[in-house]
């Protein structure tokens, strides 16, 4: 049972809900279309017109809400969440990029100021 959550957040989850939406939503418009039909409709050019046309719209309305809040509006929360984390590695890097800089050069201040006491000492230069 502990693997079930775990299969309900992956990609396959994803194609199983949008497939079910897809069917689930194609039979409800059919099964209204077959009502018009033996209701209303017998006319074969209006029969085109409300499976060419009527019958895709319909579906489309229907799929891409629920195709935004099962993949977009998910991918959005999570695309967010990876900007946040960039930035902070952004300041992390330049933080440390800068301390290692700023290292670098006392040391060879560091160096330098050595030198300079070697030079200034009786007896020669020490290192």
């Amino acid at each position: 049972m502990k693997k079930l959550p775990a299969f309900l957040n992956t990609p396959v989850r994803l194609v199983v809900a949008v497939v079910l939406l897809i069917l689930l939503a194609e039979l409800l418009i059919m099964l209204v279309i077959l009502n018009l039909h033996n209701t209303i409709l017998v006319d074969e050019v209006m029969e085109e017109i409300v499976f060419g046309i009527i019958d895709p719209i319909l579906l489309t309305v229907i799929v891409a809400p629920a195709l935004f809040f099962l993949i977009f509006r998910p991918m959005r929360a999570q695309q967010a969440g990876l900007e946040r984390q960039l930035d902070e590695l952004l300041r992390f890097q330049k933080l440390t990029v800068g301390r290692e800089l700023r290292m670098k050069e006392l040391a060879e201040e560091n160096a330098a100021l050595r030198k300079q006491i070697a030079a200034a000492q009786p007896g020669g230069t020490k290192s």
